[in-house]
């Protein structure tokens, strides 16, 4: 057989995972309401999955110095510790979402919370760095099974007319929860042991995991399809290096590894696009960029992401460098930031169920960029309430506008056997956000590797925040070209057809 029976055949396949306007793939089969109890469970599951997954690494940073203690590491050694949970989850979402895809999500998921838990348990256990590396590496695996599954059972088991209201009830206990990590993790060493940090959480695995056998149906899976295992593993040689040579790349982007990482991201990704455009089953059919608002949310989150990423560091410390305000005190002026994306965020999502996505994203980025243009201006003279926390609720506004919006019309952009892999790829732009901070805002602030801890910092501060600012700008057009201003005509609403 030739090519041309292979590319109508993938076509095919295409045209059915991808629907028109993001309307669901098998509009025959029975949406869950939000307000049911399956409905309440998968969002119960997806929370506590997420939670487990964030708040690992946020409980993490707290212990890092007990644990350098106990395990005589190095500052490289714990980068490592750090990186290697990051690097495993970061390279594997892709194909965790596929995978997904294939298997079913909720057999995706419940794989996940064994593997994370395993790897927690191999942390716990560790009698040397290199073992405690090795068991954040296994918990990065189950975290990218997690995140891809849950994001996907999310989008993909609601009715188009609840779908961004329950992405944003998700993203709201989601953030409240994750935000308690370092403090539950500081209480645990403190009170017990560093070792804590890993086997409290599995309550959470536990809890998620009853909860999905007893009350998550399984989507559909896909036995046509297959693993595209030379997609996946090219796919990790790619992320894995780019992510490598970004963590390595502040202390000198001409170091010979640095030089041999960004060269195997290239050719890895290049391999891995020819690859995808000449395979008979790919992992990631191209096909989805072609859909205007999957490329367009992904950008969006790229930048929506690096700048909340940026604008959460910088803040904090700025108030501790600048303002003086302890650590605690630091964290806890978020806190009413993260019960405003609680309330916010379902909110958001209401809206953009009915009359669309682009103006509630378009305006989040808008009001986003104004809560850190105020930010930006803070100084040794500001106060926390004339000054930091009207900044705060602002940026909060814009965050909960934007947040659940973006995420449901991204994802909705594909059909429904395509979630998986749509939540991989996004959940894998949103980390690469994280990296691309690190390496981006600190040069624009003009800040050495050292500045981060000392008085330089204020000085870069307001050049750092303008910079978020206008990033802002740059996402509110590309989501104005990229979503909807109203629901497409052909989707049901409970007053009938638009």
């Amino acid at each position: 057989m030739g090519r041309a029976p292979q590319k109508a055949a993938r076509r095919n396949r295409l045209g059915d995972a991808v629907s028109p306007g993001g309307s669901r793939a098998h509009p025959d089969k029975p949406a869950v309401q939000l307000g049911s109890r399956p409905g309440r469970a998968i969002i119960a599951a997806a929370v506590l999955g997420s939670a487990l997954a964030y708040m690992s690494d946020d409980m993490l940073n707290v212990a890092l110095p007990s644990v350098s203690r106990a395990l005589d590491g190095s500052i490289s050694e714990m980068q490592w510790v750090v990186n290697g949970y990051f690097v495993t989850m970061l390279s594997l979402m892709l194909t965790a979402g596929s995978l997904g895809d294939i298997r079913g999500h909720r057999r995706t998921f419940l794989t996940g919370l064994g593997v994370f838990s395993v790897g927690a348990v191999v942390a716990a256990a560790a009698a040397s760095i290199a073992m405690l590396v090795a068991g954040r590496a296994i918990q990065g695996v189950g975290a990218a099974l997690l995140l891809a599954s849950g994001l996907a059972l999310v989008n993909g088991s609601f009715s188009d007319q609840e779908r961004s209201q329950a992405v944003g009830v998700y993203m709201g206990v989601t953030a409240v929860a994750t935000a308690a990590g370092p403090a539950i993790g500081g209480l645990l060493v403190d009170v017990m042991s560093w070792r804590a940090i890993f086997i409290a959480p599995l309550l959470f695995s536990l809890a998620a995991a009853v909860v999905t056998v007893r009350s998550v149906a399984e989507t559909a899976p896909n036995p046509n399809r297959v693993i595209d295992t030379k997609g996946a593993l090219l796919v990790f040689l790619t992320i894995s290096s780019f992510s490598f040579a970004l963590i390595r790349g502040p202390t000198g982007w001409l170091q010979i590894e640095v030089i041999a990482a960004l060269t195997a991201a290239v050719a890895g990704g290049w391999a891995f696009i020819r690859s995808q455009r000449l395979g008979t089953d790919p992992m990631l059919p191209l096909a989805l960029f072609r859909k205007r608002a999957f490329t367009g949310g992904n950008a969006v989150t790229l930048i929506s992401f690096m700048v909340s990423a940026g604008v959460f560091l910088f803040v904090v410390v700025q108030l501790q460098i600048t303002l003086g305000y302890r650590p605690a005190a630091a964290g806890a002026a978020l806190v009413p930031l993260y019960l405003i994306m609680l309330v916010g965020s379902p909110l958001a999502g209401r809206l953009a169920d009915r009359i669309g996505p682009r103006i509630p994203i378009v305006a989040g980025n808008l009001v986003l960029g104004g809560g850190i243009w105020w930010l930006s201006v803070l100084g040794t003279d500001s106060r926390f309430l004339p000054d930091v926390l009207p900044g705060l609720i602002v940026l909060a506004l814009g965050l909960a506008m934007l947040g659940a919006p973006l995420t449901s019309a991204t994802l909705s952009a594909v059909g429904e056997h395509q979630q998986g892999v749509a939540s991989g790829v996004n959940n894998t732009v949103g980390q690469l956000a994280g990296l691309l901070m690190i390496v981006v805002l600190p040069a624009v602030a003009g800040l050495s590797g050292h500045a981060l801890h000392g008085p330089e910092f204020a000085d870069g501060f307001m050049s750092a925040m303008r910079f978020c600012a206008a990033l802002c700008l740059v996402a509110a057009v590309i989501a104005a070209f990229a979503f909807r201003s109203a629901r497409p005509t052909h989707l049901k609403t409970p007053w009938g057809v638009h």
